[in-house]
């Protein structure tokens, strides 16, 4: 493998394997270190092949080397060694909040490709655990590389800019932020029903404000804020999609964020509002206690009366929490090292492609 000084280190270089007809996206990132490395096939045949089991060695037509598989499940290689990326195992372990089609296919290619490789890696200690039970991997081969929240970027926003992009997404109230993709692992229901228990009086001024994309099985959870609208709950979702531009202005600009998820591989939107400085109630389980540390108010997910007892609390006290939260928010959230983390993948690509 061909190698290069980079901040008086030799390092290797990195191609990333990418479809054809992704040339200009992938060049829209500006990587300065990572080299594209064509497959000669557009990204639908490709796709094709992978899921039909029928994808040819890829290491036969680019050499042998290194390889490592970021979603899950790896492809064929003939002579090469080669890691994979797991994030959670939420298909394994919540299948019921699933795509029952995705869960299949991860259920059974991730199971599969844990048998090829000789390392793992995955985003949080609680995933580390559970790979290693479910699946018998060694403590010693699965690596944790954490997600981290830049800080550079996620920081808090000044009350102007906070302003700008409140009007810009029609927000006009103070708001309760929800922050996640709306599928039924997220628990949106519980947190809707939650803040319908409020009273009036904190209501009349403070929306619930729910921010991401539509994901799966989402009916349910729309018909219940249909009718909760319906009856003077005020439930919102921005005019359009939020840009990630705007996204940390959102996050500063709430009361709080919370989260009360099922389960989670990580938790990136409870860290990213730790780093901005917002108060933080999330769920007590998996991997969400690493993430908030001390900083945030953790309850069992199904905690309806908790959650709406705890949001009331926080409004109640919210000038102090918020001084609090701006100061031990980010403290945490320097706990969490892209550096570190891409430090850890280095350590293991050199050792496997010396």
């Amino acid at each position: 493998m061909e190698h290069e000084q980079l901040a008086g280190r030799e390092t290797p270089n990195v191609s990333v394997i990418i479809p054809r007809d992704t040339l200009h996206k992938f060049n829209s990132f500006g990587f300065k270190h990572l080299k594209p490395a064509l497959f000669p096939l557009p990204f639908r045949y490709m796709a094709a092949l992978w899921h039909r089991g029928k994808m040819p060695p890829i290491d036969a037509y680019f050499g042998p080397g290194y390889y490592v598989f970021t979603r899950f499940v790896t492809m064929p290689l003939l002579f090469s060694e080669s890691a994979v990326v797991i994030y959670d195992l939420s298909f394994e372990l919540y299948r019921q909040y699933s795509d029952e089609g995705n869960a299949r296919f991860l259920s059974k290619g991730t199971s599969k490709s844990i048998r090829q490789v000789n390392t793992v890696f995955t985003i949080s200690e609680n995933a580390k655990r559970e790979i290693h039970e479910i699946y018998s991997v060694p403590n010693k081969e699965i690596i944790v590389a954490t997600p981290a929240a830049d800080q550079r970027y996620f920081y808090r926003r000044s009350p102007e800019e906070i302003a700008s992009v409140k009007a810009k997404y029609g927000i006009k109230n103070n708001y309760i932020l929800a922050l996640s993709n709306l599928e039924p692992r997220k628990n949106l229901d519980t947190l809707v029903d939650a803040y319908c228990a409020l009273p009036q009086s904190y209501r009349k001024h403070t929306s619930l404000l729910l921010v991401g994309v539509s994901g799966w099985k989402t009916d349910k959870l729309f018909q219940k804020i249909i009718e909760r609208v319906k009856q003077g709950y005020d439930i919102i979702r921005p005019l359009e999609y939020v840009s990630d531009q705007d996204k940390p202005a959102i996050i500063s600009g709430a009361q709080m964020l919370v989260y009360p998820s099922h389960y989670e591989g990580f938790g990136m939107p409870p860290l990213e509002a730790l780093a901005c400085g917002t108060p933080v109630i999330t769920s007590d389980n998996s991997s969400l206690p690493e993430v908030i540390g001390k900083s945030g108010t953790m309850l069992d997910c199904m905690d309806t009366k908790g959650f709406t007892k705890t949001m009331q609390h926080y409004l109640d006290n919210i000038d102090s929490l918020a001084r609090k939260a701006a100061i031990e928010g980010p403290a945490q959230a320097q706990n969490f090292s892209w550096e570190a983390s891409a430090q850890r993948y280095w350590n293991i690509i050199m050792e496997k492609a010396s």
